[in-house]
């Protein structure tokens, strides 16, 4: 992965046409990125990939019309073609009420530690080799399972120009890692899963992965149904990722601000006890989530996004707060084929008092969730999900899995009705932070 391709070159060339076309904003941004991924399926590695992806994308305002194009090759015949059709979309375009520019440029300090040198060199064969220690850690815990999962490391550099002045290049890279295990016994069957990602290779324990899925797996052997009812549930540190995130696409970008999701209405106010806290920080060092600027040039900054149990802001790029009559937050997310949004970098909920074992000796009745997905509707903030992975709790233990549960109801319920949360907790990709989670009350549908 040592192809070095020049992105000024074609950048520049846009922007010097687009300054001649009398276009009241514009911007280019040109991306560059390789991945190699290796699939898992059944007892070894199913396949191995290359992508590259390359192109540049042009936005032109014109009295406040929005013209976008992109071309998948920098030939500067194509780029001449691709800023003409984005001169003509923008004259053609009808006027957006809500636009109010773009961002002027910003000095960043700099974030250390985004790119690694052993991903960028990394052969399919080296990433083979790291995915079979993977399933080798878990053959060692119990020989036999099934597979699916694999890897995943990435490289990309982006440079982005505008006519306000920002000219900025960045580069990255990332690895992920997972494998999931299912284990057959008589009728029974156990399944889970583990996974890491990261900024570098060296920061993955692909031993670890592997056999910490294997241990997770033996554990759902013997699984129950359990009674519907009304009980309470613990979150273990990857639900509570799912639970957080739900939230922290409700507040970003147009969509928070245009009165679009369940927590549009929410801003300023309180939504759940005081105890929860929620911060999110783009600047944190070879954090995966983490850059030095956003996708528009704007700096990255720490953001408290609730206090005390209070929606503090939304998150923004400088669409939605121009919506919203505040400053961009920092928060835009791009593609060169003209999408910008607005998104979370790295999540850190701040840790609590209790520890996971007192939250579970305390209970006298619930339910231990440690994999479920609890994404709700955006609009109407409802879910209902299955709990793909729990244990039943009796009288202050972990008892016997639990299958065939279902969790349901109105997401902000579940956060006014948190109760605890953990001091310990799960760190992802150095920047992401999850503690575990009891809430109160919540209706189980089993059987």
């Amino acid at each position: 992965m040592t192809e070095r391709i020049d992105l000024a070159t074609p950048a520049e060339k846009a922007a010097r046409l687009l300054s001649a076309m009398n276009m009241d904003f514009f911007d280019v941004y040109v991306v560059y990125s390789r991945s190699l991924s290796i699939g898992v399926l059944g007892r070894g590695i199913r396949d191995a990939k290359s992508r590259i992806d390359l192109g540049l994308g042009v936005r032109a305002y014109k009295n406040r019309g929005l013209g976008v194009a992109f071309s998948q090759s920098l030939e500067p015949e194509d780029v001449e073609e691709t800023v003409d059709r984005a001169v003509r979309f923008a004259r053609a375009a009808q006027p957006d009420p809500y636009f109010k520019g773009i961002p002027g440029p910003s000095k960043a300090e700099d974030v250390p530690g985004l790119c690694d040198k052993e991903i960028i060199c990394l052969t399919l064969e080296e990433a083979g080799e790291l995915v079979k220690r993977m399933i080798d850690a878990a053959e060692e815990v119990r020989h036999g399972a099934m597979y699916r999962g694999g890897m995943t490391v990435g490289y990309s550099r982006s440079y982005l120009l505008t006519s306000t002045g920002v000219s900025i290049e960045m580069e990255k890279t990332s690895v992920s890692a997972f494998i999931e295990p299912t284990y057959r016994r008589g009728d029974d069957v156990g399944s889970s899963y583990e996974y890491d990602y990261a900024v570098s290779l060296a920061e993955i324990d692909f031993e670890a992965i592997g056999r910490k899925a294997a241990e997770k797996a033996l554990e759902q052997f013997g699984s129950r149904r359990v009674k519907s009812g009304t009980l309470p549930i613990i979150l273990t540190p990857d639900s509570t990722s799912s639970f957080i995130s739900g939230l922290m696409l409700a507040i970003s970008g147009e969509s928070a601000v245009k009165k679009r999701t369940f927590a549009s209405r929410f801003l300023g106010k309180q939504i759940a006890p005081q105890i929860l806290e929620i911060v999110d920080d783009g600047t944190i060092p070879g954090a995966v989530a983490s850059s030095p600027y956003d996708g528009e040039g704007v700096p990255r900054r720490l953001t408290k996004v609730v206090g005390e149990g209070r929606i503090l802001t939304f998150l923004h790029n400088s669409y939605s707060a121009g919506i919203a009559g505040v400053e961009t937050t920092g928060h835009a997310r791009r593609d060169y084929r003209g999408y910008v949004g607005a998104g979370p970098t790295n999540v850190r909920v701040k840790p609590g008092d209790s520890s996971l074992e007192e939250m579970i000796s305390e209970t006298r009745k619930g339910v231990l969730v440690t994999n479920a997905s609890l994404i709700p509707n955006m609009v109407s903030g409802e879910f209902s999900s299955t709990i793909d992975e729990g244990f039943l709790i009796e009288g202050g233990e972990k008892k016997h899995p639990v299958k065939n549960l279902m969790v349901g109801g109105r997401i902000l319920e579940m956060y006014r009705n948190i109760e605890l949360i953990s001091k310990e907790g799960r760190t992802i990709g150095k920047g992401f932070f999850f503690p575990s989670i009891k809430i109160s009350r919540v209706k189980l549908a089993g059987g």
